[in-house]
Formats: C-alpha cells, structure tokens, sequence
C-alpha cells in the first residue's frame, strides 16, 4: 500500500512524463470544475448593427468534486461570450423631434439579432425644414427642404466570414429659392421650382473585417443604383437618369509584423434620357505594404486609375499613399507624415450631390483627381487628458470644380433674372493649409476642443472664385452625464466669394452676341452658435433639445441660398 501512495505521489510532482508512462485509467479523488459568477454588465453603448465579438473577463471559483479521469494535463478552456449574448440590446430605437421655425426629425431602427446565425435591420430616416426663407432680394420663396431614406441590411455568418446585404431608396428635395426675376420680365423658371432626387442601391458583400490578419482575408462586393431626377426646369420632359455599377475586391495577409493588400475595383456610370450621351468608366487598382516596428509605424503604396469617358481620350492616374508614424518613446511626442489622393467623377449625379441647386442634366467629362500631403506632430500629454495634432498640408486638385451662379440675366447691366442655377467650371488649384486641433478632458464626462484651420489658394488657372473659406475654426465643450449630457460649441468661417455670370442682352459687341458681365457674390464671415442638451428620463427613454444659429447670423452654404435664422429642435428618443 506504501508503494502506491509513493507511486502516486511521484506520478503528480512529474506530470509531463505521466502521459508517456501510464496509458490505464485510474480512480482519483479530487478534480476541479469551473463555476461561473455573475459578471458586471461592461459600459458599452450598443450599435445596433455591431457585430463585434468581446470576451469579458469572468471570475470563477473551483470546487471540489470526486470523478473519474485520465492522468494526462488539460488546461482549462477559458468562457467566452459574445456581445449580444452578454448585451442584448433592445430591438426598437426610435428618435423624433420638431421645432420652430417648423422643421422634423426622425430615425427609426428595428434590428434582430443571432449570435450563431446573423442579423437583420430595417430603417427609416428623415430631416426636414418647411418655413419660408427670405432670400437676397427680400422675397419669400418656397423653401421646403427634406431628406427622405428607407432601407433594410441583413447579414449571414458563415463561420469567420459574412455575407451581407443592403437595399435602400433615398430622396432628397430641395427649392430654388434664392432665385429672382424681376416684376416686369417673364421666365420660363420659376423662383421656388422644386430641384428633387431620388437615389435607389442594392449592395451585396461577403467576407471578412480585416481585423484579425495572422489568417488571409478577403471580401468581395458589388453595388447597382438608378438615380431619378424629378426636379421641375423649362422644358424638362425627358427628366436625366443614371445607373451605377460597382464591383469590388480585397485580399490581405500578415506575416508577424508585415501585411500585404491589394485592391481592385470596377465602375461603371451610364446616363439615361437628357444625360443619354454620358458615359463613363473607371478601373481602381492598389497596393498597400505595412509594417509595424518599434519605432517606424507605415503602410506604404500606390493607387492606379484608368478614367474612361465617351467622347474623350481616356486617362491614367497613378496617386501614392504613404502613412507613416515614427515611435520617439513618448505619447507626448509622434511625429507623422501622410499622402492619399482620389480621383471623382462629376457625372450628373455627383454634381447634384455636391450642389443640389446644379443645372438641370449638366456634367463634366473630365473627373476630378486629388494629390494631398500632410506632415506634423501630435500626441498625448498629462496622462492622456490633453491631445493634440498640429500640421501643414499642400494639395493639388486637378479639374477642380469652380461653382459660380448660371442662368442669369441682365438688361443694359440692369439684373432682370438671378440664381436660376449653378454650374461647374474645371481648372487647377493648389492649396497650402496650417492646421491645429486640441483635445482636453479634466476628467472622464467633460471634455473641450479646439480646431483652428487656414488656407493658401492658388486660382491662377480661371478668374472665377472658388467658393471656399481662408479660414474656418470651432470650439465646444460637451459634458457626458448619467443623466443629464449637453454640449455648446461655436462654428467659425471666414467670408467666402462665388462668381456670378450674367447674359447682358441690352449692349452688344455684335449682332447677336451679348456680353458675358461678371459679378460676385460674397458670403459674410460665419459664427454659428450650437447647444445640445439630453436628460435620460430612464434607461429606455431621453428627451433631448438641439439648437442652432442661435445668435441669428445670416449663414450660407451656396450663393443666393440663406440658412435659417435661430432655429431649434426638441424630441424624444427611446430603445424598446
């Protein structure tokens, strides 16, 4: 008996060479088995389409409890849970609001769900504004404005890849009404016309989140749209239409601290109807080599376009992309230096997305391509309460859109008819910007920024005027209580200048030629005050109030289209 309590005790002071030396089962008197407790809820405000994995830490206790086993080594598996096993967040999310002068807001979401099996979400969007706004000329046109969007995504898991899919509509209405005609003169547009847009996408993608490279990831996406336009312009019948086509795919793979990527895509736009001669193709391709060192941080490659447009010699465009942070051994100190570039085309429906108040079935045939580069410090300070980001950059856009306000007219230099519409010319510009942003937070629920940003232009290439500020800043604060959570900030733009074109049909240099008269329109410099204030009434449901403009600046967006004056928004918003 003495020989087998000696035996047993040398088997567990040496357990690697148990396995090799004993293959019969045996009877022992103690083994171990986990018991979970309950874990603390994490403070995580659910997205309702996240999809994200977590793994809480859990404590556990070992009790003791007499089985049957094998004298072989076999850790503990650890617990793991998912996020919406641990989190599960309420299916309905519902936001509505209204407020003087009369506009409305609402989101709605309803979401499912399953771990082990997908999701689905439906939604419905939608901002709108109905008070009618003085323009320039102190008329009151209609000024109605919306945004209207419906769609539903669903997304199936198969195992660590994901098949996913979205179908949505959207429509966004606007009026023209910044336009002007004088009493005595007849026009076939009328101040107030309705410019309006409607935008319908299908989109499939399977997958993977390129979060976890140590595996190869993939995806493989392909997007369709048919864009309407409903907008009301003199003789308009053959309202514009265009169809979009996209497809998309990725590989990527990291070898220890080295990844690899690359990227192709295909689009492909067609005008329909008024825009029927618009055609065009592009081809993306990419590169991207990333390391991740001790000291030097960079992902590094180029993007390679070919631009097709019918009617015009196609186009080749090679734009690098660098990114690249240097490690000095201190968060307060990090040096970086980026370039990226892009290249958009100005088919109909990006103009309208760009200016909603473009002329009707107008486009470009060349695209816009963008070389950008930035270079600075940033980093964090006093154990993390203060961040900051100071840096220059240095951009050159080719076949820059230069807006400047069409269809005007005048009589003998007398203006008769204005902002009927806007067009885009294209040129080259350059710009040279200074930018700084700061970041503090004394503590966890209050924090304050800063953003101060300035602008060289260079327009040598077009006398027109470019639309864009020389300065811009903001400063806010925002406070996060269980409560009660508010913010206030104030928005700041210098004077802005569009070019105005008039047709002068009184004076002419020759029978039938009218003078082109050139005029500006100048946009005051901006101050925007904003306050936001939420009270959680429950878990379930927060009243909330947003305010803007609330010292009653005149603002712009676009020539000859004033925003509201003070205006505010009250509402609820509830989980359920």
């Amino acid at each position: 008996m003495k020989r087998i309590l000696f035996a047993a005790a040398l088997l567990a002071a040496l357990p690697c060479s148990v396995s090799a030396q004993v293959e019969k089962r045996v009877e022992v008197t103690k083994a171990y088995v986990p018991s979970v407790e309950s874990a603390a809820k994490l403070a995580v405000v659910p997205d309702m389409t996240d999809t994200v994995k977590m793994r809480p830490e859990i404590d556990y206790t070992i009790t003791p409890l007499s089985l049957q086993t094998t004298l072989a080594t076999r850790p503990i598996r650890p617990a793991t849970v998912t996020y919406w096993e641990f989190n599960r967040p309420l299916p309905f999310y519902l936001k509505a609001g209204a407020g003087y002068p009369l506009n409305s807001v609402l989101d709605f979401y309803a979401s499912s769900q399953n771990p082990g099996t997908g999701y689905v979400v439906g939604y419905v969007n939608h901002e709108g504004r109905y008070a009618k706004i003085k323009n320039d000329f102190g008329i009151r046109n209609n000024s109605t404005r919306m945004l209207n969007r419906i769609g539903a995504a669903a997304g199936k898991y198969f195992g660590k890849h994901i098949l996913e899919g979205d179908l949505s509509y959207e429509n966004r209405m606007y009026h023209r009404y910044g336009m002007y005609v004088a009493p005595d003169v007849t026009s076939d547009m009328a101040p107030g016309a309705m410019a309006d847009y409607g935008d319908a996408n299908i989109a499939v993608r399977f997958g993977d989140d390129f979060q976890d490279l140590s595996r190869v990831n993939f995806e493989i996406a392909i997007r369709g749209g048919l864009f309407f336009d409903h907008s009301e312009w003199p003789d308009y019948n053959d309202k514009a239409r265009q169809t979009t086509l996209e497809t998309h795919a990725k590989i990527a793979r990291g070898f220890g601290r080295h990844r690899l990527a690359a990227e192709f895509g295909y689009t492909r736009l067609a005008g329909q109807k008024a825009i029927g001669l618009y055609n065009q193709q592009l081809i993306h391709a990419a590169l991207r080599y990333g390391i991740e060192g001790g000291v030097v941080r960079l992902e590094a490659g180029a993007d390679y376009y070919h631009d097709k447009v019918k009617t015009v010699d196609a186009e080749n465009y090679i734009i690098p992309f660098v990114r690249l942070n240097l490690n000095l051994g201190t968060d307060g100190l990090c040096p970086f230096f980026e370039m990226d570039g892009s290249v958009d085309d100005n088919g109909f429906r990006s103009l309208t997305r760009q200016n909603p108040y473009v002329a009707a079935a107008f486009w470009q045939t060349k695209s816009s391509v963008d070389y950008n580069g930035r270079f600075g410090i940033g980093g964090s300070i006093w154990r993390g309460k203060f961040d900051y980001r100071v840096y220059a950059g240095f951009s050159v856009r080719d076949n820059h859109p230069y807006w400047y306000v069409s269809d005007n007219y005048a009589i003998d230099g007398e203006k008769t008819a204005v902002a009927g519409a806007m067009r885009p010319a294209l040129a080259r510009q350059t710009v040279l910007s200074f930018n700084g942003e700061v970041t503090w937070r004394p503590v966890s629920s209050f924090r304050t920024e800063l953003g101060v940003h300035g602008y060289i232009y260079n327009d040598d290439e077009t006398k027109l005027h470019n639309g864009a500020p020389s300065f811009d800043g903001s400063l806010s604060a925002h406070y996060d209580g269980r409560k009660i959570s508010f913010g206030a900030g104030v928005y700041l733009q210098s004077a802005r200048k569009w070019s105005a074109v008039f047709e002068n049909t009184g004076t002419e240099t020759a029978p039938g030629e009218p003078v082109m008269q050139y005029d500006t329109f100048e946009a005051p410099f901006a101050v925007d005050l904003r306050v936001n204030f939420d009270w959680k009434v429950s878990g379930r449901v927060t009243l909330f109030a947003e305010g803007r403009n609330l010292i009653n600046r005149r603002l712009y967006e676009y020539p000859f289209y004033p925003e509201y004056g003070a205006n505010f928004t009250v509402g609820v918003k509830a989980n359920f």
